[in-house]
């Protein structure tokens, strides 16, 4: 039976993974805090009795004065080290070019909450496998903006506790990568590359390429590793070769946006945040 309501319900029967604890208390001490308005409180779940799947939300508003003595909290709370992927989205990155964050649930990962849509909102979402059951996972994910009502600063934050299939545990796809198939057991889609034998010769077509590229990277899982590589090393030849072709404003943008991918998307791995720094040395060498 599936169910919508407007009331939390504890969920006893899932077993929740304890390395999220920080996040857990944040999301409680938000839930407590005198200063917050609760504006909608929603819970999903496919079954009642024993869910394998749900999604919890609620969204409050607070002074921004109040909010302020919240903020550093919730950048360390979603530190948590244990995540096996994190996602952040902030607005002081407002002029850079923003990536999108999906993360579906469902019985059959029907549904899905999107992140990163609007550019004046805050976003941080941190995802953990369920150490009891490996096909499952917690992501966990805080949002908030400014808001000015009758003449009062306030902040709005929602948060949200999705708990659903790992796609990596539950699919299979098939990606294309310099016209070959390749197999990505994460589960997570990869904007197809296609044959990457099409000609640099204007400086949109480098925008053109860079953007596939761009777009490829971040929509491809941090386990795959192959194809992550891949994709990183056609953006350092891209920069080598024809880095020529940009303008100052182009040559600008692109560089910003591989200081975004090493900061957000390289996630640890030496080589790929080496390669992108490759890129962006590349960038700046004027013929």
């Amino acid at each position: 039976m599936k169910r919508f309501s407007i009331l939390f319900l504890a969920i006893a029967t899932v077993a929740m993974a304890s390395a999220q604890t920080k996040i857990e208390k944040l999301f409680n001490e938000i839930d407590s805090l005198p200063v917050k308005e609760l504006l909608s409180k929603s819970h999903y779940e496919d079954d009642a009795d024993n869910p394998s799947t749900y999604c919890l939300f609620s969204e409050v508003k607070m002074r921004k004065s109040d909010f302020e003595k919240l903020e550093k909290r919730i950048f360390e709370s979603f530190k948590e080290e244990k995540a096996y992927n994190h996602y952040e989205m902030l607005k002081e990155s407002r002029d850079m070019p923003h990536s999108k964050f999906k993360v579906p649930y469902g019985s059959k990962n029907e549904y899905s909450v999107q992140f990163g849509s609007h550019y004046d909102h805050n976003y941080l979402v941190s995802l953990f496998r369920d150490t009891i059951d490996v096909t499952k996972r917690h992501a966990y994910a805080i949002v908030w903006y400014e808001k000015k009502q009758a003449k009062n600063d306030y902040v709005i934050i929602l948060r949200y506790h999705i708990y659903g299939n790992d796609p990596a545990s539950h699919s299979m796809r098939s990606i294309y990568y310099d016209g070959k198939q390749i197999i990505d057991n994460s589960g997570y889609i990869v904007s197809t590359v296609e044959n990457n034998k099409e000609n640099i010769e204007t400086d949109l077509d480098f925008m053109k390429r860079f953007g596939t590229l761009r777009s490829s990277f971040i929509s491809t899982h941090p386990t795959s590793s192959l194809v992550r590589v891949g994709l990183v090393v056609k953006i350092v030849e891209l920069c080598k070769k024809h880095h020529n072709l940009l303008t100052d404003n182009e040559r600008a943008t692109c560089d910003k946006t591989l200081q975004e991918l090493i900061t957000n998307n390289s996630l640890g791995d030496t080589f790929i945040a080496g390669m992108l720094e490759e890129a962006r040395i590349a960038l700046k060498e004027k013929q």
